[in-house]
């Protein structure tokens, strides 16, 4: 029994040991860790086309210049273009730098596009410099198409100033070439977007594979669930004979046999509804039910932590009624709550508060929590699906659900957030017709 107890007291030993270790290791971990995994993406391509400049500009020099020598070179243009280059290496680490972004646009506009196409103007039009300028409109069509067209037209203007600037009229400017390649370029362009467009598609079949799975996972489930269900049944059945009656545990077995057949019962509502509106939430049925109750079974249902049992205060003023399907807000609010315990978690800090205000222009549920927060640039995906923040941290799916069902009651989820303090969700219903 003692050795039972003290390999019990060893592995909790350990087991505190990994758990602080990994935090540790979390802690201290890049800050690209705590970006969505779009911006982890597109940092990293900064950092690529970075070392792209870094590398190619002398490289390219060296090799226009004494291997392949071109008519025209500029080492003073090729040694600013690697500079401003430099930076970019280290996008990972400038991350949380507002300036970031609007440096890389101005380093690849001015080490790309500017500097290719001033290339291929003083080369003459060459093969050389107009395959350069191709494979410019590529590297930067990988960005946002924004992002892309910006850069483009800015460094083509610059290089054609710079060129007038450098003392050469118009009639220098190799026109003939030049048109013939703007049609080349328009292809280019077109198919790069297109192949945007075939990512879009690709999303919206993972969207539809994912409904798939969740049908496969769910009637998986059933059975299982089946089983629990009966066997509930039967030990309500038979443990008040099998008890005597004047023991103090009777009627504590009862009730947890109960909230055990809630629980199920409610396990096996929630994955009809969740299949049921997988592809369509307005299949769910839709009556009134009253915000303030369906708010305390959500947040009564909820598998909290020991360590989390008092994190969250509901206040209600008054009864209000909605439109809606009270099993799927339910769902929407655990979807809340379990990303907001995991911010909190992350943070080492913070509450949740959920408020039901009654105004004018309807009814307001106000979900805050006092975690970490987001910064800005996730504020404005948040509702995006699969986007999930920190990067790799879930499926995406969960706030686009939430959006999905509430546009289809008429009402609507919003979201504010201030980083480091708080982040609030406002869910506003209509007021009931009638």
């Amino acid at each position: 029994m003692e050795a039972t107890q003290e390999q019990a007291r060893s592995e909790s030993v350990v087991g505190r040991l990994a758990r602080e270790s990994w935090r540790a290791i979390f802690e201290t971990a890049s800050r690209t860790t705590l970006l969505d995994e779009e911006s982890v993406m597109r940092l990293r391509r900064i950092q690529m086309v970075g070392a792209l400049g870094v590398i190619g500009h002398p490289l390219y020099f060296v090799i226009w210049s004494y291997i392949f020598p071109q008519p025209y070179e500029n080492i003073w243009l090729r040694l600013v273009c690697t500079a401003l280059f430099v930076p970019l290496l280290f996008a990972s680490s400038l991350s949380h730098k507002r300036w970031l972004p609007a440096y890389a646009l101005f380093a690849i506009t001015v080490g790309m596009p500017f500097a290719f196409i001033f290339f291929y103007l003083e080369n003459h039009a060459s093969l050389v410099w107009a395959e350069s300028v191709i494979i410019a409109v590529v590297v930067l069509y990988h960005f946002n198409s924004a992002f892309a067209t910006i850069a483009l037209v800015a460094g083509a203007a610059g290089a054609f100033g710079l060129f007038a600037v450098a003392g050469h009229s118009m009639a220098g400017i190799p026109w003939d070439s030049l048109l013939l390649q703007i049609p080349i370029l328009a292809f280019v362009i077109a198919v790069l977007v297109v192949i945007k467009l075939d990512r879009q598609l690709m999303i919206e079949q993972k969207r539809r594979g994912m409904a798939v799975a969740l049908a496969t996972v769910a009637h998986e489930l059933r059975t299982p669930l089946t089983s629990l269900t009966m066997t509930a049944n039967a030990l309500k059945g038979r443990l008040p004979t099998a008890l005597d009656p004047a023991s103090p545990q009777r009627d504590g077995l009862l009730q947890a046999i109960g909230r055990l057949q809630a629980d199920l019962a409610h396990v096996n509502s929630s994955i009809e509804l969740l299949v049921a509106n997988s592809k369509d939430p307005h299949s769910a049925r839709q009556e009134l039910f009253e915000v303030g109750r369906t708010l305390h079974d959500s947040i009564e249902r909820f598998p909290f932590e020991p360590a989390y049992q008092d994190v969250v205060k509901i206040e209600v003023v008054e009864p209000a009624l909605v439109m809606g399907n009270a099993q799927l807000f339910e769902l929407v609010i655990t979807n809340l709550t379990k990303n907001a315990l995991e911010a909190i978690k992350r943070a080492g800090k913070g509450d949740i508060r959920i408020r039901c205000d009654i105004r004018a222009d309807g009814i307001h549920v106000l979900f805050r929590d006092t975690g970490p927060g987001v910064p800005p640039q996730v504020l404005a995906r948040m509702f995006q699906p699969f986007f999930s923040y920190p990067a790799h941290r879930g499926t995406g799916i969960g706030l686009a659900f939430c959006r999905d069902v509430l546009r289809s009651w008429e009402a609507s989820i919003s979201c504010q957030s201030v980083e480091h303090e708080f982040t609030e969700f406002d869910l506003a219903f209509p007021h009931p017709k009638g």
